[in-house]
């Protein structure tokens, strides 16, 4: 019952403290690999973590006020997405942070996915390919 209780409490936290640690590699990535490797890699790292960022036009616009939306509305995103995967599994007998994570990342799969067709049909758009 007090793992149940802990899912469905944390939950959220877990996924916006997920999403902060993503934004962190992205970080860390961009400042050691350097150049155009670097800033690819990263800048993929960061939209996992901020997924809004395509729908706000990020990277040909940018900005701190962008940046302080993007940031914003994820974390809201992420906060509401780990809630409901907290809920969903904790309709299960058994539930653990092992089940949480596994359902987190299917639905997860689904916010990186569509963040990295934001970026493709931007990437189209502008001409790259």
């Amino acid at each position: 019952m007090a793992t149940r209780r802990a899912v469905r409490r944390r939950g959220g936290a877990v996924a916006v403290g997920i999403a902060f640690c993503l934004w962190l590699v992205g970080v860390v990535l961009e400042f050691f690999l350097g150049g155009t490797l670097g800033g690819v890699v990263g800048f993929m790292f960061m939209v996992m973590a901020l997924p809004v960022m395509p729908i706000l036009g990020m990277p040909a616009a940018g900005g701190i006020p962008r940046l302080g939306v993007a940031i914003l509305i994820s974390v809201a995103l992420w906060w509401i997405v780990g809630q409901v995967v907290a809920g969903r599994v904790s309709r299960h007998p058994i539930v653990g942070w092992r089940e949480w994570a596994r359902e987190f990342a299917i639905v997860g799969m689904g916010l990186w996915l569509g963040a990295a067709g934001g970026l493709l049909l931007g990437a189209i758009a502008l001409g790259v390919f």
